[in-house]
Formats: structure tokens, sequence, C-alpha cells
């Protein structure tokens, strides 16, 4: 993908292959166990993932049971990061909530196990753009990701993607 990792100086990519095994692939990125705000994220990707009409983004996450974020937002980088949704309280003052910028999705989804977690992109104006980055965030806690990109419905989980995945030091997870 060509894509830029980076952080926000707190967080960090860890890549790992157990506690939790990935849901795809041989690794998944999980953050630090920090209080407050911390986050990880790419951008600059050479191949943008295009997103039509009626599309929904997703990404996987495994909330760690003991030390559970009080919350998640991923946000995507088209036009800027005006793009985000969250899960769980109201924490990171990202954008204007109840707008694309800040799209309210509904409770922390449950802790020790692998969630997939889906995004109309119409919610965060995101049909017809293009996306270059994508970032994770967490206000408390810790989570693991793996898998994301974009499905043609929510109804079809398993349906052929175009996945947005992280530089990785090893080679791409498919």
């Amino acid at each position: 993908l060509g894509a830029i990792p980076l952080t926000d100086g707190r967080d960090a990519w860890n890549w790992v292959a157990g506690n939790p095994a990935p849901v795809s692939g041989e690794l998944a990125h999980q953050s630090n166990l920090l209080p407050g705000l911390h986050e990880h994220f790419f951008n600059f990707a050479s191949t943008p993932l295009a997103v039509a009409g009626g599309e929904v983004l997703f990404a996987y996450v495994h909330l760690d049971a003991a030390n559970p974020p009080s919350e998640l937002m991923v946000a995507w980088h088209a036009d800027g990061w005006e793009h985000r949704a969250y899960w769980g309280a109201n924490a990171i003052n990202y954008g204007t909530n109840g707008t694309a910028s800040r799209h309210f999705m509904g409770a922390l989804p449950s802790a020790g196990q692998w969630v997939r977690l889906e995004v109309p992109a119409s919610l965060v104006g995101l049909e017809g753009a293009s996306i270059t980055g994508m970032g994770f965030s967490l206000f408390d806690g810790r989570a693991t990701w793996d898998k994301t990109g974009k499905a043609s419905s929510s109804t079809a989980p398993d349906a052929p993607v175009a996945a947005v995945i992280p530089p990785a030091p090893v080679a791409p997870i498919a």
C-alpha cells in the first residue's frame, strides 16, 4: 500500500500473533495499555480505497477484557481526517458530535472476543471518496485490531472486500 505508519507519540504499532490470535492472517496490531487518549494510524496509501455508494466500512476489534477502553474511535482520511465513528463514551473530542466528523455508533462492543465493527460509508461522508489513511483511537484501555476494509453491505460479512491494511513488518495480510 505504500502507507506510512504514525502514532500520537504514546501509542505504537505493536504486531502480535497471539493474546489474542488474529482473526485474519498471521498478525494483528495492538494498542499500548494506557490511560486517556492514545492512537495509532496510517496515511498516504499509494493505492487509495475507493468507496462506492451503499458500501459499509468495517474493522475487526478485540477489546482487552481486563482493560477495556471507555471509547474507541475509527477515523478515515480521504479529503482530511473529518470522517470518524465512535463507540462508547463521548470522550475523544475530535470533530463535531452528530456529524460525519464524529458519528456515534452505539455502546462499546463486547470485550474478550473479536467483533466486526461496521459503519455505513454514508454516515461518515465517504461515499464516492478515496481513502488513503485510517486511525485507531482509544480512550483508556487496550484493544487489538485486525482486518479492515469495505463491503457491499452489512449483511455479507464475508463478501469480497478491498482491504485497507496498515503497513506491516511482514508480508501483507490478505
